[in-house]
């Protein structure tokens, strides 16, 4: 499953650490410098991220807001691990990643756990939502949350073809690409314990949120889709699901309308009953999947 590094473990793995971490942060700025000059060339004068939140209160700027949005993730997340593979694998790239077939039973299971999940989230999440959190922590779930129902806000089913490229199909490509086939694939190699890989990386990808309420939620999905590239061995599956999960939340509200907004949080939590029952069904479809996987590699050492 692995690939032989040509440097000792060590030290090439601190190397590729340091290379990715520079290489996203020069993305990064990169990123921000062409957000100012589009915003410029608009003549829009953006200082903060407030400021780009305020420009989707004129649906005039949707589209820009939306280039830029596009503009941040490829770069970020496709362009960035792209960069970082290119130095380190060359033609190893598709090897590497493990773009592969999978058996087609994942694509049915993985998505039913990872929806079996959402009670337990959410039930978490409200009352995370209750504790008084420091205001820079408070407000930057705050913007997180008003931008996206202001980004999501669909009219029509052009609208929704754009969101779901946005937020469904590039994020399900590029941040699996970074997080699952490049940060956990090289946890992995270098301690070669694929549990600590997927949870380390949930971590990681849940902290690169930048958010407070939905930080356990977040690394919950970040497990699954850890477990969904281990157990297929093929990084196409939790790209899937990622794309899967978000389009489905997408599509979602788009059919709902008006009817959610960033202050519509319940009142009452979900049913404790509801969340113990939808709990055991994950947990008993993850069970079934390991099952799977063991008789799989029985196979392959037949």
């Amino acid at each position: 499953m692995s690939l032989q590094p040509n440097l000792p473990l060590n030290t090439n793995f601190t190397i590729k650490a340091i290379t990715l971490t520079v290489i996203i942060i020069s993305v990064l700025m990169l990123v921000n410098l062409l957000i100012l000059g589009i915003a410029s060339l608009n003549g829009v004068s953006i200082a903060s991220e407030s400021d780009l939140i305020k420009l989707l209160d004129n649906k005039e700027n949707l589209g820009l807001v939306k280039t830029i949005v596009g503009t941040n993730h490829l770069l970020t997340f496709i362009v960035a691990p792209l960069i970082f593979l290119s130095i380190f694998y060359q033609k190893k790239i598709r090897q590497y990643l493990q773009l592969r077939h999978f058996q087609p039973i994942y694509l049915l299971l993985f998505p039913l756990a990872l929806f079996m999940l959402y009670p337990l989230m959410g039930y978490l999440a409200f009352y995370i939502d209750k504790i008084d959190f420091p205001d820079f922590l408070s407000r930057m779930d705050a913007d997180a949350t008003e931008s996206l129902t202001k980004l999501l806000k669909m009219d029509h089913p052009t609208d929704l073809l754009i969101n779901l490229l946005l937020i469904a199909i590039l994020p399900g490509i590029g941040e699996e690409l970074l997080f699952r086939g490049i940060i956990q694939k090289e946890i992995y190699q270098k301690w070669n314990r694929p549990h600590l890989a997927i949870w380390v990386t949930a971590f990681i990808f849940a902290a690169f949120h930048f958010q407070v309420v939905g930080f356990l939620p977040k690394m919950m999905i970040g497990v699954v889709l850890g477990y969904a590239y281990y157990f297929s061995k093929s990084l196409i599956l939790p790209m899937v699901i990622h794309a899967i999960n978000n389009g489905f939340a997408t599509v979602s509200y788009y059919f709902a309308g008006d009817t959610i907004s960033a202050e519509n949080i319940p009142d009452q939590n979900i049913p404790l009953g509801s969340v113990i029952i939808s709990t055991i069904i994950f947990a008993m479809t993850m069970y079934y999947i390991y099952h799977i996987y063991q008789l799989s590699n029985l196979v392959e050492h037949e």
